[in-house]
């Protein structure tokens, strides 16, 4: 499979790039009785992919346009986002400071590794400071100059963010092979969720939550999509399938994994769409699928974080 590339800092450029992710039909045998299709947006490059490209970029292009130099953000020891931030930002020519929860470790996981050799300035805080981090206060708590600056909010949770996932909604009405009587996607904010039911008016959105703060995720994601103005409400959460709470894997969602991918060859990230597609599965044989439907599965990307929990 042929990965795209992010050239430049444009919408045309992300619109290239979007159009040209692939869709990929999945086995009857995963899903029997229904036709399921999987977008590829691991595909859309191999740095800055996924959910997280979308509604970076958006959050980039604003920040070149306002004429800041530094973006600092938020995110975890495995974070797709603190990951995609430190990479854009060498490619796009922006300074980049990560705010890490937790104290520096002896050892820096992969993903901080890499974000470190991409140029990105870790600064790591303690859990109680890091709560803070949605405060108006927060950078002056940690004595950072916002001046030239863009704070992005962890995992890209703004308003460029959300109008970011809309615009794959769009990307997605007018490049998918077929009519899909539903898109189901994995959520950890709701945002995602939100921006692309809100782009995708006439087709029902389905959110798979990957942690146990399902009422939480919900609420997140009725209030942005009463911003973007998409609609009254989003669909019912398909709860269950957090196997054992945020980037906790089991061993039943192991070996969902090992399967999958033997069957279908696309590779899948253990926090988000692996248990998207564990929880799809297990709603099927439910009976809360209806058979007969045609039904999009979207890839969040995250392979990168594969090194720490899944190999």
């Amino acid at each position: 499979m042929t990965l795209r590339y992010l050239s430049s800092l444009t919408l045309s450029e992300l619109e290239r790039a979007a159009r040209a992710v692939p869709y990929e039909q999945l086995p009857e045998e995963l899903y029997p009785g229904v036709d399921v299709w999987i977008r590829r947006d691991d595909l859309l490059d191999p740095l800055i992919s996924g959910n997280k490209a979308y509604k970076l970029l958006f959050n980039l292009i604003e920040a070149r346009e306002q004429g800041a130099e530094k973006i600092i953000t938020c995110g975890g020891a495995w974070s797709n986002h603190i990951h995609a931030v430190a990479a854009a930002g060498r490619r796009f020519g922006f300074q980049t400071i990560g705010i890490i929860r937790g104290e520096r470790p002896k050892q820096l996981s992969a993903t901080l590794q890499d974000a470190e050799r991409f140029g990105m300035e870790l600064r790591f805080v303690t859990r109680d400071l890091y709560r803070q981090r949605s405060d108006k206060d927060f950078l002056n708590l940690l004595g950072l100059d916002a001046s030239s600056s863009l704070f992005i909010p962890e995992g890209g949770a703004n308003l460029a963010g959300a109008q970011g996932a809309k615009f794959l909604a769009r990307v997605i009405k007018e490049t998918a092979p077929l009519h899909f009587d539903q898109v189901w996607l994995a959520c950890g904010t709701g945002l995602t969720l939100a921006g692309v039911q809100a782009g995708l008016t006439d087709t029902p959105v389905i959110g798979v939550p990957v942690l146990k703060a399902g009422r939480s995720i919900f609420e997140h994601g009725m209030a942005w999509l009463k911003q973007l103005g998409g609609g009254s409400a989003l669909e019912p959460l398909r709860e269950g399938y957090e196997c054992g709470g945020y980037a906790r894997v089991s061993p039943e969602l192991s070996g969902f994994i090992r399967s999958f991918e033997r069957l279908t060859g696309v590779p899948l990230d253990p926090v988000y769409t692996a248990k998207l597609a564990f929880g799809f599965q297990a709603e099927l044989k439910a009976g809360r699928v209806t058979k007969g439907k045609s039904v999009l599965l979207l890839h969040s990307g995250g392979l990168q974080g594969r090194r720490g929990l899944f190999s």
